[in-house]
């Protein structure tokens, strides 16, 4: 028997994924709030808002919702819960996300999430 048919015999074979396939197609995010991750279409995406020149209230920089999420620049995906944005600002996670320092105004997104 030659080489070859021993390391057909014992070498490596083709296993099967042992982590889970989504159940649903198409993107997912991660949300920031809890860390569990969703499709694209079930988060809001939340971005610096870029039309200011300045900062807004206070020296903080003020976070909009992109509904659409087709603005550019850095993103950060949360629930459209306010528990999740309650546990993203806890965890100062939307100015990781969004690589940005300083405090952020969340008041738009809170807004929005009280509609």
């Amino acid at each position: 028997m030659g080489r070859r048919g021993r390391l057909s015999e014992s070498g490596p074979r083709a296993r099967l994924s042992t982590y889970p396939v989504p159940p649903v197609k198409g993107p997912v995010r991660t949300c920031v709030g809890c860390r569990g991750r969703d499709q694209r279409s079930a988060l809001l995406r939340l971005v610096l808002d870029s039309s200011m020149h300045g900062d807004s209230v206070a020296g903080a920089r003020r976070i909009i919702v992109d509904v659409r999420a087709c603005l550019p620049g850095r993103g950060a995906w949360v629930h459209p819960e306010p528990r999740c944005l309650e546990l993203a600002e806890r965890r100062r996670a939307v100015p990781r996300a969004l690589r940005v320092d300083g405090p952020l105004d969340l008041g738009e997104v809170r807004a929005h999430l009280g509609q």
